[in-house]
């Protein structure tokens, strides 16, 4: 990236890199301002070098999402593993609550115990 674009574009200080949701932000930037600068019939280094970061990034968020899809898979597989019966469906924890401290007895209005 040379520093034109790092001054444009704004680029996060994070070690693992921006999120995946701004990444998708980003690309729908630049293909915008790609659209733009084709309207303006701007020079041909300009859109060259905005076509070279829209490839980027489109392959950095294939790349991501087939990492995130493979995570999925893998804990799926593995919190099969865990059930002793094979065909229970897997509960989370926090849905067997009691509801009876968050909700008033059930009742007729004005009826008093």
């Amino acid at each position: 990236m040379n520093r034109f674009d790092e001054k444009v574009y704004r680029v996060t200080k994070r070690r693992d890199g921006p999120s995946l949701q701004e990444q998708k932000g980003q690309l729908l930037r630049l293909k915008q301002d790609l659209e733009q600068f084709r309207s303006r019939q701007a020079g041909a280094a300009v859109v060259g070098s905005l076509q070279a970061r829209i490839r980027e990034l489109e392959s950095s968020i294939s790349r991501a999402e087939a990492a995130g899809m493979m995570d999925r898979e893998a804990r799926r597989s593995h919190g099969g593993e865990e059930n002793a019966d094979p065909g229970a469906v897997p509960v989370p924890e926090n849905s067997m609550r009691a509801t009876s401290s968050r909700f008033p007895p059930r009742g007729r209005p004005g009826r008093t115990f």
